[in-house]
């Protein structure tokens, strides 16, 4: 599902306009820039449709789609030999000149000089670098721009680390998170210390080198009065989706779109919605009043101006832990795959494995395969990448931005597969006491898989979408026929906890903050039932079974218990959705106490709550197996024809 938008990314070499072209002559103030594109300057581009090129096979096309939209992209002829220079910018993309500065804090001070009349509220004083581009702006949105040796990156493996604070800037080491700029153009800017901007990728506030002194920077200045084709996420015949730009400035539409799931019912159709955490949402009359809502609020770290701000917004699948199942049996795995994917897919046949490791490793195969068609697909279809057709690989195991090639061979997807789930998300991401552990779900750039597994930003989101269409294709278009949608109560921590076993050990600790080993708070759990013990404890799919080490390399083999369970205390925990049934995805309603047998021990259960009616306070809707509002004999015949 994609809405029409073409446009991508491309590298631009500023330094050579530097003297090349700056041969300045008398300049008057209010003088117009020249521009020059970037497909007219003579430099050598990668050529993404070089045949020969064996690194072309590798890369996603969205990625090499994201890089051609820039070709356009127009920088601008400087006018003095100063290292900055004073401008206004205006909202058809032209600039004028003011002033000229050695330095970024006179040129500031300028710059504050600088008075607009009432009427020309919509023109923003920016300062323009040596290489053309702007470096500041008084109001603006930031352009993810890799810079190498002072020119705009034109390669497609590059990445840009985002760090959790300014002075850890530069040091990659104690990077927070990476982003490779062929996936995501726009970002907003939260604040500009010259050298370095707290800007939000996906979720996360975190901190970016915007240098232009430096060889090396990641981000460009863009003045919000420009930004005519920004990301946003819109309402469509109900659902909701997630439009990613390719080129914020563009006058046309450029990128694709996501559709997620069933969209908020405070959200109206025809109209764009701006958020970059996909969870507060902001409207404005305009582009530029909407960003600036936005922006307010993160600059004051509230939610004041968003549409929703009691009410956030959590998408299901992009939510949901891997410590979960579904309710799709292998066989209708497989017809929703033969259905929708050619003869030469490798991802048909793969519903058994699918559920076998769901099993045996504890990874929800609706997301498995959610991420498997993320990672595999083409434009010939799902499970048509040359990882997948050569090497078996559905997941791009072992291939990183910088070495493409260097993926996994695997003498079966079905080997791949087992490799994912046990090695990578079970003892790996889903693990508290692994060092890539931020939340056992898909996730954003804040927590969940998301944050190390892959440089795409929104990667969580694409695997999440393609969870939401596999289900929607099973329930033949139909959303009130979804099995899997909403099954599952999800809890999020919002403060420390601990999760406790059912013998009473400790398994692992919630902390306030990422740091250390263990959960963090704003992880996403799932929950057995939705009401509380006598301790005031809910209890819970764990994580892991067994009690973490706290040293980052675990020992855990990925096997996983489904009976093994734990509980955590109700304090800290704020319920995120609202399930439309009591029955959880993977058992049988008739399975009570959720040990995948049905026995007697489901009858007495239900017998310690008999006769009690959902007027009563203690009702329980999973005891109340026929749904006609008691718990009485006739649940329990219902129990007693599949026990055997």
């Amino acid at each position: 599902m994609y809405k029409i938008k073409k446009v991508f990314l491309f590298s631009i070499i500023f330094s050579c306009i530097i003297g090349g072209i700056n041969v300045k002559a008398e300049v008057n103030i209010g003088e117009k820039y020249e521009t020059v594109k970037i497909s007219d300057m003579g430099y050598s581009f990668y050529n993404f449709m070089d045949e020969e090129n064996t690194e072309d096979k590798y890369v996603d096309e969205e990625v090499i789609e994201k890089l051609k939209s820039m070709e356009d992209y127009s920088i601008l002829i400087t006018k003095t030999d100063s290292n900055y220079e004073v401008a206004l910018a205006y909202s058809d993309g032209s600039f004028t000149f003011i002033d000229a500065a050695d330095t970024l804090e006179e040129a500031k001070e300028k710059l504050e000089e600088i008075v607009l009349p009432q009427s020309e509220d919509t023109i923003i004083p920016s300062i323009i670098g040596k290489n053309g581009q702007v470096v500041y702006a008084t109001n603006s949105m930031g352009r993810v721009w890799k810079h190498i040796d002072n020119v705009p990156d034109t390669t497609i493996n590059n990445i840009s680390y985002i760090y959790s604070s300014a002075d850890r800037v530069g040091n990659e080491n104690l990077a927070y998170t990476y982003i490779n700029h062929g996936y995501i153009d726009d970002v907003p800017i939260i604040e500009d210390r010259g050298t370095v901007a707290k800007i939000q990728v996906n979720g996360y506030e975190g901190w970016i080198n915007k240098d232009d002194t430096a060889d090396d920077y990641d981000l460009v200045v863009v003045p919000i009065n420009q930004v005519k084709d920004p990301s946003c996420y819109l309402v469509q015949n109900g659902y909701l989706y997630h439009y990613i730009t390719r080129n914020m400035t563009s006058s046309i539409v450029t990128g694709n779109s996501l559709r997620l799931g069933p969209a908020p019912d405070y959200l109206e159709e025809g109209k764009d919605y701006y958020s970059y955490d996909g969870v507060y949402f902001y409207e404005g009359n305009t582009i530029e009043e909407g960003l600036n809502k936005l922006i307010t609020d993160l600059k004051n770290n509230v939610k004041d101006n968003s549409i929703n701000k009691d009410n956030p917004y959590y998408n299901y699948y992009k939510y949901l832990p891997f410590r979960t199942r579904t309710n799709y049996t292998s066989d209708e795995l497989n017809k929703f795959i033969n259905e929708n994917t050619s003869a030469e897919s490798k991802l048909r046949g793969i519903g058994e494995v699918l559920i076998e490791c769901q099993n045996t490793y504890g990874v929800n195969a609706l997301l498995t395969l959610g991420v498997a068609i993320n990672e595999s697909t083409t434009q010939d279809g799902w499970g048509m990448s040359d990882y997948a057709q050569n090497y078996n690989n559905l997941f791009g195991i072992g291939a990183v931005d910088f070495a493409p090639d260097g993926a996994n061979r695997f003498e079966s997807p079905s080997d791949s597969i087992r490799e994912f789930t046990k090695n990578y998300i079970s003892a790996g991401y889903s693990n508290p006491d692994d060092y890539r552990y931020y939340g056992g779900y898909l996730g954003n750039k804040a927590l969940g898989a998301n944050v190390k597994y892959a440089s795409d930003p929104f990667w969580g989101e694409k695997a999440a979408q393609h969870a939401f269409t596999i289900e929607l294709g099973m329930a033949n278009g139909e959303l009130n026929n979804l099995k899997d949608y909403n099954g599952y109560q999800l809890a999020m921590y919002f403060g420390e906890n601990q999760v406790i076993s059912k013998s009473g050990s400790l398994l692992y600790n919630i902390n306030s903050k990422v740091s250390g080993f263990g959960g963090y708070s704003g992880n996403v759990i799932a929950l057995l039932y939705e009401e509380k013990n006598s301790k005031d404890e809910y209890e819970i799919f764990p994580e892991v079974n067994s009690p973490i080490n706290g040293n980052g390399y675990s020992s855990y083999n990925g096997i996983y218990d489904w009976n093994s369970r734990a509980y955590i205390n109700s304090s800290n925990i704020k319920l995120i959705n609202k399930t439309k049934s009591s029955f959880i995805p993977g058992y049988k309603k008739e399975d009570v106490n959720k040990d995948d047998i049905i026995d007697i021990q489901d009858i007495s259960e239900l017998a310690l709550k008999y006769n009690i009616s959902q007027d009563n306070k203690i009702f329980l809707r999973r005891l109340d197996i026929n749904l006609d509002g008691i718990i009485d004999i006739f649940d329990m015949v219902n129990i007693s024809k599949y026990i055997n």
